[in-house]
């Protein structure tokens, strides 16, 4: 008999989106097959790794990937399975550290994580690549918002985004000139750099995708209808507006989306399951963003996908671990 893999669910974080992390884990634990594995929850917050076991805590010793646990003695955890949104789970630092344990774990490499968290950078990597974008312009601490200059050059309406943060945090909608400096602060106070973007008036998609032996694997998409103005945190997660699964698309539209998704996906060297997010006008796809570490609530847009498909999470869970431990 295989011997089961001691599996780490990693949540917690050190971003907003720490709420977020606690529900996929917690989701993400409840469905992994206990006949393949042995499931163990990580706590991470800055230097503190902990599990938890019958109330005590256990600290991680990171020189070993391992934790003493009261009943069973140190536990070396064989594989991680990072469900961490934000930082260090979803910008490349914790897939370093696993890089140089020599450790498999459940996301893209370091640099294909570190690139696509940074919503600037991923748009540069795919400028060339045949990818419909919006219009946008970077700003950093050091550049003087000029509101006048950036609206001209893009008009109005406009989105304001924190280059490096997740779940629409640091996202705002501007109408007019005057509300642009205070978007633009917000967006700082989570990033140290900010994209601007012109408005791309469609239907917001979103759409899993991964490689499994050697072949993709490609999720129905989901056709995001917020009740506000667009899809923010209250719409993600509080079921503020509706998620349809299969999005209402015309069938050359669904093409053009998939056949960016594997471009980006191959562009940005990104492995495992990952989420892209688009809006479609006149059926082309406007590339948005990209999703390392997509969420896995009971809510979220990946199991919803899943279960269109006729794949159950255990089944997914077990894809994703299987393909991940053979890079």
């Amino acid at each position: 008999m295989t011997p089961k893999l001691n599996v780490a669910i990693l949540v917690g974080g050190d971003s907003p989106e720490i709420d977020v992390s606690l529900k996929s884990g917690a989701f993400v634990e409840s469905v992994l097959n206990r006949e393949r594995y042995n499931v163990y929850t990580v706590t991470v917050r800055g230097r503190e790794w902990y599990a938890t076991c019958k109330e005590t805590r256990c600290d991680v010793d990171k020189n070993r990937f391992s934790v003493t646990l009261p009943d069973t003695g140190e536990v070396v955890f064989d594989y991680a399975l990072i469900m961490i949104h934000g930082t260090p789970g979803e910008n490349g630092l914790l897939q370093s550290y696993f890089e140089l344990m020599r450790i498999p774990y459940s996301t893209c490499s370091p640099t294909a994580s570190a690139v696509t968290f940074d919503k600037i950078l991923s748009k540069r990597a795919l400028s060339g690549c045949d990818i419909a974008m919006a219009r946008d312009i970077r700003l950093n601490r050091h550049t003087p918002c000029d509101p006048d200059k950036i609206v001209s050059e893009l008009s109005l309406p406009l989105f304001v985004k924190a280059a490096t943060s997740g779940s629409s945090f640091g996202v705002s909608k501007v109408k007019s000139v005057g509300e642009l400096p205070e978007a633009v602060k917000i967006a700082f106070d989570e990033s140290d750099e900010v994209l601007v973007e012109e408005c791309i008036d469609g239907t917001e998609l979103s759409c899993g995708i991964m490689r499994y032996k050697g072949e993709f694997v490609l999720f129905p998409p989901t056709e995001i209808v917020p009740d506000g103005e667009y899809f923010d945190y209250d719409a993600k997660y509080n079921g503020r507006g509706q998620e349809i699964t299969p999005a209402r698309i015309s069938p050359i539209a669904l093409e053009r989306l998939y056949e960016s998704m594997k471009t980006i996906y191959d562009v940005l060297s990104m492995r495992s399951l990952v989420r892209i997010d688009f809006i479609v006008r006149d059926d082309i796809p406007y590339f948005i963003e990209v999703n390392t570490v997509p969420g896995m609530s009971p809510a979220s847009l990946i199991p919803q996908q899943a279960k269109a498909m006729g794949l159950s999470a255990t089944e997914l869970f077990d894809m994703i671990i299987d393909q991940t431990l053979q890079a």
